[in-house]
């Protein structure tokens, strides 16, 4: 089960695919020189049915409108890549926040990879144990196989001193931060299985409230008091983030679905006119004000306890939000809303928040999460060619 460097592989191009939304998001990638370099994009309107409440329902279906996606991508392209790394918005994943100190033997001795590595091992088992007694009570599943999909290091101390990268670095007393995601096999093999279907490798799986932080790590706001929200069909995922460390993050089980049944109600529409509605909000707010504020109140509120389940004093400066319409009456209200909870005054609302420029093709709020899918995979391949040189920081592993 235990993660060793050596099992990361160098992936020189690769395919980086999101699901979870009302499109299938195809990134067809390569790594030149270390550098992150998007070659072509499709996207792809996935049918209702496909999903209930977001989860693959029809694989068959699904498997038949990634590949088309894929194909649509490749079109112009001499050859399509082998590999994938998949994006995981699921509420079945279970994770665990574990914290462990470390004494080592020698506090002369420099840190070794292969030290790092048996640290982590350790502490693998510990976390597994700890998620097995959530399992009934949080999925309502009864003695389900766990697979651990992704562990993150988030933040490691030496002697109490925090250090980005441990190698080479002694001392006695090393402290590791880490979150673990576990998936029940059985939604892991749904995922494995697809892509079996098509002939594709399955490089790895990344759980998007781990990835999705990774698109500001390069910039101003790494170091801040910062709120991620992002705004899925029937999932909020709600990811707090302090001095460049996550300190949790939470997901709650419905978004837009609500407010497409609440104006079915009142408004006598078919979905299809709903969904115009919704997409053109700013237009349309002052006609459905009522209930579009009925329905953010009860989503921030959401939000809130979510975020106080994180973290009791919670002071932010910004708001990264996503969404597939992300408007300005969201942002005005969210805005709003935050400053008048006291949690900070002049908190920043923002949504174009992709500011690599390898990712320039992809700032719209819509492709955030396909984005941190593509650059967290970018940064595994450059530990892999060289450790020494980011290591340890939101990172996402593969394990065999």
């Amino acid at each position: 089960m235990s993660f060793k460097i050596s099992n990361v592989m160098d992936y020189d191009s690769f395919i980086a695919l999101d699901i979870w939304s009302f499109k299938i998001k195809v990134l067809i990638c390569k790594i030149e020189s270390w550098e992150l370099k998007i070659i072509w994009k499709s996207y792809l309107r996935q049918n209702k049915k496909d999903f209930i409440s977001w989860e693959i329902a029809d694989l068959w279906s699904v498997s038949k409108s990634i590949s088309k996606a894929i194909h649509k991508a490749c079109q112009n392209l001499d050859s399509i890549p082998n590999d994938v790394i998949v994006g995981f918005n699921s509420s079945h994943l279970l994770y665990d926040h574990i914290s462990t100190n470390y004494v080592r033997q020698s506090k002369e001795q420099p840190i070794s990879m292969k030290e790092v590595d048996d640290m982590i091992k350790n502490i693998e088992y510990k976390s597994l144990e700890k998620v097995k007694t959530k399992i009934e009570s949080r999925l309502w599943i009864i003695d389900s196989e766990m697979k651990l999909i992704t562990t993150s290091i988030i933040s490691i101390y030496i002697d109490w001193q925090r250090v980005s990268n441990p190698i080479w670095f002694s001392g006695k007393n090393v402290k590791l931060n880490l979150i673990n995601v576990f998936s029940p096999c059985s939604k892991y093999n749904v995922i494995k299985n697809i892509l079996r279907d098509l002939d594709k490798n399955l490089i790895s799986v990344i759980p998007n409230w781990i990835s999705i932080p990774k698109l500001v790590e390069d910039t101003n706001y790494s170091f801040d008091y910062n709120l991620f929200i992002d705004f899925w069909y029937s999932k909020t995922t709600v990811i707090l983030e302090n001095n460049s460390e996550i300190l949790w993050f939470n997901i709650i089980n419905y978004w837009t679905q609500i407010l497409e049944e609440e104006m079915k109600k009142h408004l006598s529409l078919n979905y299809i006119d709903i969904e115009n509605i919704i997409k053109e909000i700013d237009n349309n707010y002052a006609e459905q004000k009522n209930i579009i504020d009925s329905f953010l109140d009860i989503i921030f509120d959401s939000v809130i306890v979510a975020a106080n389940d994180i973290e009791k004093n919670m002071f932010l400066k910004n708001i990264f939000i996503s969404w597939w319409m992300v408007s300005n009456v969201l942002k005005d209200k969210l805005k709003e809303y935050f400053e008048q909870k006291n949690l900070w005054k002049n908190i920043l609302v923002i949504d174009k928040f992709i500011e690599d420029e390898s990712l320039a093709e992809i700032s719209n709020p819509t492709d955030v999460t396909i984005a941190s899918i593509a650059k967290a995979w970018k940064e595994i391949i450059s530990i892999k060619k060289d450790p020494i040189a980011r290591i340890l920081r939101y990172v996402l592993y593969k394990y065999e």
